[in-house]
């Protein structure tokens, strides 16, 4: 879980120190359909038992926390200014 945490944070962080438009946007989006899938993988699973293994929820819910933590660094970083919403 480690690795995947730091794997994450490494490519959400450089993509924010490449394109903060991009970086932002991939930072919202990816969150609410990883949060999507979560939910109907969490239905699916209640409706009818399957095999799937603790670590695939840990997994999600690291993909939804990680980018908003990131852009949340950056935004504060830059004093609540996001470069291309000023311009």
């Amino acid at each position: 879980m480690v690795i995947i945490i730091l794997g994450q944070a490494v490519i959400y962080l450089s993509l924010w120190l490449w394109n903060e438009y991009v970086a932002s946007y991939i930072s919202l989006i990816f969150p609410i359909m990883i949060f999507i899938i979560l939910i109907l993988a969490l239905i699916a699973d209640w409706i009818e038992p399957s095999r799937i293994p603790g670590w695939y929820y840990k997994v999600m819910i690291i993909s939804i926390i990680i980018p908003i933590i990131i852009g949340a660094v950056f935004y504060y970083i830059n004093n609540g200014q996001i470069g291309w919403l000023n311009e």
